[in-house]
């Protein structure tokens, strides 16, 4: 009995992909009300088509380890590894082979670019049927995949499991460059363009450029004049969330940023640079007309005056 129901779990949940990648996985894993017969066929004692027969694929012997689950002895355990990608689709039956005819055909539009499923509501295409329905709840909104931590809700389970390390606090990818680390590959992607300097996002009003699209975007208020942040306490608005943070400063009196030397404390870091000036002299601002040089960019200004006159 335990060894017909262990066969019977790995037919109906379709072939298995040998990777440790969450999201290829999921990629080959059939709808609930999908049947086994869509990514199967049964086959006789010769098993599936061979490499020269079948292009592209190639058949092999999968370890009850890869199987991952309680393997029949008498059972065949064998794989189809795809030799253009290199990935490896586990599926066994009982005595005989199954041939998942499905699941080589779905992951071959990788290689031909083929997208036979399209949304009816934006016309974007894909090239599984269980991408374009995940793609559908951008349009309806739906958020299945819940966060038991905080609540917050997503639409795919990879970014479910992405956000969980914010509470996790695990950082699996590291930068090779200086080891900092990241609990997500876009913020990883992101800082390498530190190291590189790269801008790859680009102003079309004044040509300005940004390694980053939301800094692009907060750019984009000094051109429209958006300012989406208000202080409740004044009204007073800005471009951006840190900006509206420092300044309720002014409102409860936080001083967060302290002086080594002196312990005068400010709400602004910037302040606190500008003071610090007072004890190292440096003055980093300079006049261009006779040489005097100021600690701050309010001072040399102030002195411009003089030129003026």
């Amino acid at each position: 009995m335990c060894r017909e129901r262990s066969i019977s779990i790995i037919l109906h949940s379709g072939a298995f992909l040998k990777t440790s990648d969450p999201d290829l996985q999921s990629e080959f894993k059939p709808d609930a009300d999908e049947k086994a017969s869509d990514y199967s066929e049964t086959t006789d004692e010769s098993g599936p088509e061979n490499e020269d027969s079948d292009g592209g694929w190639k058949e092999g012997r999968a370890l009850e380890s890869d199987l991952n689950m309680d393997v029949d002895c008498n059972a065949a355990k064998k794989f189809l590894s795809c030799t253009l990608w290199g990935q490896q689709f586990i599926y066994k039956q009982y005595s005989q082979v199954v041939a998942p005819t499905g699941v080589k055909q779905t992951h071959m539009r990788v290689h031909t670019g083929e997208k036979p499923f399209s949304c009816s509501s934006c016309g974007q295409r894909f090239n599984q049927k269980i991408h374009l329905k995940t793609h559908m709840r951008i349009h309806t909104g739906e958020k299945p995949f819940v966060c038991e931590e905080c609540g917050k809700r997503f639409s795919q389970q990879g970014n479910l499991t992405t956000h969980m390390r914010v509470h996790t606090g695990e950082k699996p990818l590291a930068c090779e460059d200086c080891g900092q680390r990241f609990n997500q590959q876009t913020h990883l992607k992101a800082h390498m363009r530190v190291h590189t300097g790269e801008k790859p996002f680009q102003c079309s009003d004044c040509d300005k450029t940004f390694k980053r699209k939301t800094h692009l975007k907060t750019h984009m208020r000094v051109h429209t004049g958006e300012k989406p942040f208000g202080c409740k306490d004044c009204g007073k608005r800005f471009y951006r969330n840190t900006d509206l943070k420092t300044h309720l400063r002014v409102h409860t009196g936080e001083k967060p940023f302290g002086c080594d030397e002196c312990g005068q404390r400010f709400n602004q870091k910037t302040h606190l640079k500008e003071h610090m000036r007072l004890h190292t002299g440096e003055k980093p601002f300079h006049c261009n007309k006779c040489g005097k040089r100021f600690n701050r960019k309010t001072h040399l200004n102030s002195h411009m005056r003089v030129h003026a006159e």
